[in-house]
């Protein structure tokens, strides 16, 4: 009897020893969503990673969970690897210490990616934080065009074809619109109702991103409501004389029914999927290569017959050029390691987070797993239809793989041009390669100088702008929806309270504070 008990604790001693040393059988966890995918372990992709790594990796989010940045704060930041944007993860390293300092591990244990910083030292800087540690590992992106402005070309058909399109509009020609006649274009959309739609209502312009829908907008007047850069001074579009210009004509757009009842209103659902299966969505402005999916026929069941959106240039503005707000951004979220993982276990998250830097994770990153979902010949890849199919967008059979969630490791632009049509690759190059006649290209190439991975905060300063910024945040949403409900009217007098509301918020601390570090 005694022989039993002494092997039956010898044995649970042992398998107690096994699991906190780390082994292949110590399950460690992961936060990582994107899009409203979140991992999942029996992802092909992070199957491979996990495997490649002799890891069991978990997710702590559920399918039900979507207040993601609550569930970080309360559960998320403690799992053992956690992906998250760049300020987020080096503010709470900075501030709280719960994040591992990974240059030491780099150094010893993940030897693809030390060759890609050593080549690539630009990007070693962006992965670097203010007090010169590296706290997360980023997902570099490629390309350049982000959004772009859309527009129902069955509609301005359905236009033409009964003698309802604005003067001077061709339906053959969109991108030569100027501003005025695009207004002009969307009010003949809302005046012409029964020969667009069968639908209740219509909206001749909406956008799902209720965060920059107006920002965005009101680059149709030559302002933003975002921090730029003005001759190497700091300012604040949002306070500027043009911003007060654009809402007068936003509010004016919004009063005559053309814009979107519900645009500052945000939305878990695609508006995009809603509005045109509905057919009541006619222009909108938002990602150029999901956007032209919908006239694929993995959305044709839904639609109505004869629908097609088109990417039309960025209406020209009164002084004669074209300009597209949006650009992407230099790198996505980042990975840190949580500090409480063992000693072991930040050897074997290390590893796999080098694998992504390897060719095999760069490519699984991208495409999925070879023979599966793509296939390679040298320098060509093709994705097979587990990709391409019409059950699916391209983009979201990779996202349910695990590919192009935003781990460890660099995008290439290859992948998107692998499933983008014909028609969107030729809207991309429009909006990437066009100039004005004054030599300023379409986008908005000095985005990425005010934001990450550029400006790097201290913890100090980074406090400071974040709490600014919240309440900056607050005062403008808050009138922004007066204005554009007209429950107040734009004039001297309200336009000069929000200035004050808007400094006294700290508009003036978050400008001084990011001067500081512009070179």
């Amino acid at each position: 009897m005694k022989k039993k008990i002494l092997t039956t604790a010898l044995l649970a001693a042992s398998m107690l020893t096994l699991a906190s040393c780390g082994g292949s059988k110590n399950e460690l966890s992961i936060f990582l969503y994107q899009d409203g995918y979140i991992y999942n372990s029996e992802m092909p992709v992070y199957k491979r990673a996990n495997e490649y790594a002799d890891i069991k990796l978990e997710g702590v989010l559920q399918k039900y969970d979507t207040n993601y940045d609550s569930i970080y704060n309360l559960r998320g930041k403690d799992a053992n690897l956690v992906v998250n944007d760049q300020d987020t993860i080096e503010a709470t390293a900075l501030k709280d210490g719960i994040f591992l300092d990974l240059t030491p591990l780099i150094d010893e244990h993940a030897p693809n990616l030390k060759k890609f910083f050593d080549e690539n030292p630009e990007k070693k800087d962006w992965a670097t934080a203010s007090d010169g540690k590296i706290y997360g590992v980023p997902f570099y992106t490629d390309g350049q065009t982000a959004k772009a402005f859309f527009v129902r070309q069955d509609w301005v058909n359905k236009l033409a074809a009964n003698n309802k399109l604005p003067a001077g509009i061709s339906k053959d020609n969109l991108n030569e619109l100027t501003v005025n006649q695009f207004h002009d274009l969307l009010l003949a959309f809302k005046n012409n109702k029964s020969l667009l739609t069968t639908a209740d209502n219509i909206y001749p312009y909406f956008d799902r991103d209720s965060d920059f829908a107006i920002s965005e907008l009101a680059s149709l007047w030559g302002a933003t409501a975002e921090y730029y850069l003005d001759n190497g001074v700091v300012k604040y579009g949002a306070t500027q004389p043009e911003f007060r210009n654009a809402m007068v004509e936003i509010a004016k757009w919004y009063s005559e029914g053309l814009i979107e009842k519900d645009i500052l209103n945000k939305s878990t659902e695609d508006k995009r999927v809603t509005l045109f299966a509905q057919n009541s969505g006619g222009a909108t402005h938002d990602w150029l290569g999901t956007t032209y999916s919908f006239n694929d026929d993995v959305y044709k069941a839904n639609l109505v017959d004869g629908f097609e959106v088109i990417c039309i240039a960025p209406p020209t503005r009164s002084d004669g050029t074209k300009h597209e707000p949006t650009i992407r951004k230099q790198i996505g979220t980042v990975t840190a390691i949580n500090s409480s993982t063992s000693e072991e276990d930040r050897i074997k998250l290390m590893k796999w987070i080098d694998f992504w830097f390897t060719d095999e994770g760069h490519d699984t990153l991208n495409f999925g797993i070879q023979d599966v979902h793509f296939t390679k010949n040298n320098s060509e890849y093709k994705f097979t239809d587990k990709i391409l199919n019409d059950k699916n967008t391209a983009l979201a059979n990779l996202y349910t793989i695990g590919a192009q969630l935003q781990s460890p490791g660099c995008q290439t632009f290859t992948y998107e041009e692998a499933w983008l049509s014909d028609e969107a690759k030729a809207a991309m190059s429009l909006y990437q390669n066009s100039r004005n006649s004054n030599g300023t290209p379409y986008l908005n190439v000095n985005y990425n100088k005010l934001i990450y991975p550029n400006i790097k905060l201290t913890n100090e300063d980074y406090q400071k702008v974040n709490t600014s910024r919240s309440a900056v945040n607050n005062v403008y949403f808050e009138q922004i929806n007066k204005w554009l409900k007209g429950t107040q009217q734009i004039n001297d007098s309200t336009w000069n309270a929000y200035v004050t509301a808007m400094e006294k918020a700290g508009t003036n601390t978050i400008t001084s504070t990011i001067q500081k570090y512009v070179k």
